[in-house]
């Protein structure tokens, strides 16, 4: 898991949970029997703060983990404290468990109803999008220009290549449909979705998931449990709660059988 700090970090505090529930302790028994707080504990099972190794190592005992078990939450601790692969980039820290999973993931599932995901946006595309934003910063723009182009060479052309499904809302393409923009955005989509690990979708008509656009990560390999994160101006938001997370995916599933394949659409 190199150069995935976030996400080392995530999986250690979800480990930390599991094994606490499992063994029938509170957070609050927990703290008492490190010396710690019960808040403390919540931070570190929420990945929001760091636990030391004897810390690690304390609880473990404390919940009956095993070597085996200990020496991978142990790794976790180390690995979560390197230098990741999108710090220096600008990429605030909210998305970085995002980012991070993309690379790690064995299926991600995107629905975007107004733009072109951004894996598969040109430079043009993107310029016109941020164009129109308000509070432009010219700086960031840049920045996110770079991080995109990033994410597209680790996530859709690198060594692993997960499973990556895209649902596309009409409006994304149709706002361009006069324009140069468009005809290079199309060229691009073409290009990607040609790639054996690549499905690209476009809904022209109603729906189940019109209440709004997300992203799915299966992280598979004994990883994190799936999760949908959910972005907006303010920031964003991860659901992690399985049933929640079920909804999300029948919502893709069935808003994916509705929706027409890139080329169909594009006859």
């Amino acid at each position: 898991m190199a150069q995935t700090p976030t996400l080392a970090r995530r999986m250690l505090a979800q480990k930390l949970r599991r094994q606490r529930i499992a063994a029938g302790i509170t957070q609050d028994q927990a703290a008492a029997e490190v010396d710690r707080d019960a808040t403390t504990i919540g931070r570190w099972e929420q990945g929001h703060a760091g636990a030391r190794r004897r810390d690690i190592q304390d609880l473990a005992k404390l919940y009956g983990t095993s070597a085996a078990e200990t020496a991978r939450m142990t790794a976790l601790l180390l690995q979560a404290g390197e230098r990741g692969i999108w710090e220096g980039a600008n990429v605030p820290a909210h998305l970085r468990v995002f980012y991070e999973s993309e690379l790690l993931a064995e299926t991600v599932r995107y629905l975007d109803l107004d733009y072109v995901p951004g894996l598969l946006q040109t430079p043009e595309y993107l310029a016109e999008a941020q164009s129109v934003r308000a509070n432009a910063d010219a700086e960031r723009d840049v920045q996110v220009q770079r991080n995109y182009q990033q994410r597209q060479a680790d996530v859709i052309h690198g060594e692993r290549q997960p499973r990556l499904e895209f649902v596309i809302g009409l409006a994304a393409l149709e706002y361009l449909r006069d324009t140069a923009v468009f005809e290079v955005q199309v060229a691009a989509l073409r290009e990607v979705n040609a790639l054996a690990h690549v499905d690209i979708r476009v809904l022209t008509r109603l729906h189940a998931a019109m209440d709004g656009s997300f992203a799915l990560i299966d992280p598979g390999d004994g990883l994190l449990e799936p999760f949908v994160f959910v972005e907006a101006l303010d920031g964003c938001r991860y659901i992690e709660t399985r049933d929640v997370v079920s909804q999300y995916r029948a919502a893709f599933q069935a808003a994916r059988s509705s929706a027409k394949p890139l080329e169909e659409y594009l006859k």
